[in-house]
């Protein structure tokens, strides 16, 4: 199948159901938190003549495995690609078997900020309360030609509160998704 603008694909699950601790696997209940738990990923089987991307990763809005008129039938989802629509390209980067990552339309990965540590007594006692972390991270991703925004990848960039979406790369790291125009400042790394 060859989308004209649109990319195509294969999610065998919507949302992850196990979870593994100490080699051990255990089933997940995720309707009560399916947000926290959609799948955001999936095989390309279908893309834009401009890609070469059928076998890569596509990682993509989780709009697309919750909005029934994406699924088009045998674990096969349509995710929309717009370069220059904002909101409506939910097509956010592909990855390629050797780990590099290309990102599409306005979207970019940031490093979450590190979590703050609380101190405990030995006994777990609270002595002090974690404040929430800046909304800052290192830029690690963004698409080509988006030089305009005054930052690079490497760069400490603060963004607007609740512009973060926590996404799992293939490599199990975490980074959050958000659009260039979410970036309010840059410092150079």
């Amino acid at each position: 199948m060859k989308p004209v603008r649109d990319f195509i694909v294969k999610l065998p699950q919507k949302f992850k159901d196990e979870v593994s601790f100490n080699g051990t696997t255990l089933k997940l209940v995720n309707k009560f938190n399916e947000f926290q738990h959609r799948v955001n990923s999936g095989e390309i089987v279908g893309c834009p003549k401009e890609f070469d991307g059928i076998g890569k990763t596509l990682y993509f809005h989780h709009h697309v495995v919750m909005e029934q008129k994406y699924d088009i039938g045998e674990d096969l989802y349509m995710v929309t690609y717009d370069p220059d629509n904002g909101y409506g390209n939910h097509a956010i980067a592909i990855e390629d078997e050797a780990g590099n990552i290309t990102m599409l339309g306005d979207w970019c990965f940031v490093a979450p900020p590190p979590p703050a540590e609380e101190e405990t007594t030995d006994s777990g006692i609270v002595l002090s309360i974690k404040e929430a972390p800046a909304e800052e991270g290192e830029l690690l991703h963004m698409p080509e030609g988006a030089e305009w925004i005054g930052a690079e990848s490497g760069d400490m960039v603060g963004y607007r509160k609740n512009s973060e979406y926590e996404m799992e790369l293939k490599d199990g790291s975490k980074v959050y998704r958000m659009r260039l125009s979410e970036i309010v400042y840059a410092k150079e790394a």
